[in-house]
């Protein structure tokens, strides 16, 4: 399998509809392709600008098969069986999130009657969403790796629990173990998109998207390089220099792409970029980045390049992993009302605090 962080599409996850057109609007600038999972007989409840989309073939259902949910069904059993403990979020009261039953295999229904708290007529089960997207992320992850799509997510929740899942939940309740030797980290890239994108029509974006084709191949070939590059280096002297090679390329990369975005609208605006990082050397991190806790923002390498703490893996003793570009997720963070400079500032997400809300509550 080719690596799928270079993928031209995304998987969309963890609902089927779209909770934000901007965003997806936003999405189609990086993208050339976005999948969803829609349950067979399932018929989205879309927008008239994705239904534009949708007729373009920009955005395209995934229908499950047999195979997917049982697939997705051995892993989730296979984790759950594993654990030594649960993440506190899979214990809380509040059921905030609807899974539909057909995304579910059948010998996993007496499981989501334990964990549900009703089924609506319309075959939703309505779960606690830690409990919802824990397994939403078996299932983009069985889709992901049988057509090679990488993913893509607009809650910040959900990323951050990626984390921990990607991590095969190997954290303890510190997060924060100071004689590790590995960290998991996220590679954040801000000031990507139109500033007015929301007052841009669907079929005018469609135009963006094509003349943007060449670019975006680019874009994304340099954060897979980068990062397959990056999780391999021990070297702290090497790091810095391959960390200064992706930023001069990062920032060639955008200039031609704003000199084309020039031709729809004037500004970019502030959105962030979020893709997981390699778990790399804890040490070779101390010595890069001396700025602050680095589990907040913990390297400004540029004025619109970051690299942010997570957790360490639990295990001091282990060895820095190779990193699998097969799991590839990004999380991208606009504002829903985009319009202008005004309303466009993005607070940048904590996902070490995220993540140790997830594990303890």
């Amino acid at each position: 399998m080719d690596n799928n962080f270079a993928s031209d599409s995304v998987l969309y996850y963890p609902t089927i509809e779209f909770q934000n057109e901007t965003w997806v609007k936003a999405a189609l600038t990086f993208w050339d392709k976005i999948y969803r999972i829609v349950p067979q007989g399932y018929k989205p409840m879309d927008s008239d600008e994705i239904k534009i989309a949708v007729s373009e073939g920009f955005i395209e259902n995934i229908e499950l098969s047999e195979n997917d949910l049982a697939t997705t069904a051995d892993k989730f059993e296979k984790y759950c069986s594993t654990l030594d403990w649960y993440p506190a979020g899979f214990h809380r009261n509040s059921y905030s999130a609807r899974l539909n039953v057909e995304k579910i295999d059948s010998r996993l229904r007496p499981y989501f009657d334990e964990f549900a708290g009703t089924m609506d007529d319309k075959g939703f089960y309505k779960l606690k969403s830690e409990v919802a997207n824990g397994y939403m992320f078996f299932m983009s992850e069985s889709i992901s790796e049988t057509r090679n799509i990488a993913k893509l997510t607009d809650s910040s929740d959900m990323f951050s629990a990626m984390s921990y899942f990607d991590g095969d939940g190997k954290f303890d309740e510190w997060l924060t173990n100071p004689d590790a030797k590995e960290i998991y980290t996220n590679l954040i890239i801000e000031n990507l998109i139109p500033s007015d994108i929301r007052s841009i029509r669907m079929d005018k974006i469609i135009s963006i998207s094509d003349s943007l084709k060449t670019q975006k191949t680019e874009f994304r070939n340099l954060v897979s390089t980068f990062a397959n590059d990056f999780s391999k280096i021990e070297n702290n002297e090497f790091a810095e220099k391959r960390l200064y090679d992706f930023k001069s390329s990062l920032l060639e990369s955008q200039l031609t792409r704003t000199e084309i975005l020039k031709g729809f609208t004037t500004n970019l605006a502030a959105s962030a970029l979020y893709s997981g990082l390699p778990i790399f050397s804890t040490n070779m991190i101390a010595s890069m980045f001396t700025s602050g806790d680095q589990f907040d923002i913990i390297a400004a390498v540029s004025k619109s390049l970051l690299i942010s703490g997570v957790a360490t893996m639990a295990d001091a003793r282990r060895t820095v992993q190779k990193w699998d570009s097969k799991k590839s997720n990004y999380y991208l963070d606009i504002r829903k009302n985009l319009t202008s400079e005004e309303n466009a500032q993005i607070t940048y997400k904590n996902m070490h605090r995220m993540l140790d809300e997830y594990v303890n509550d």
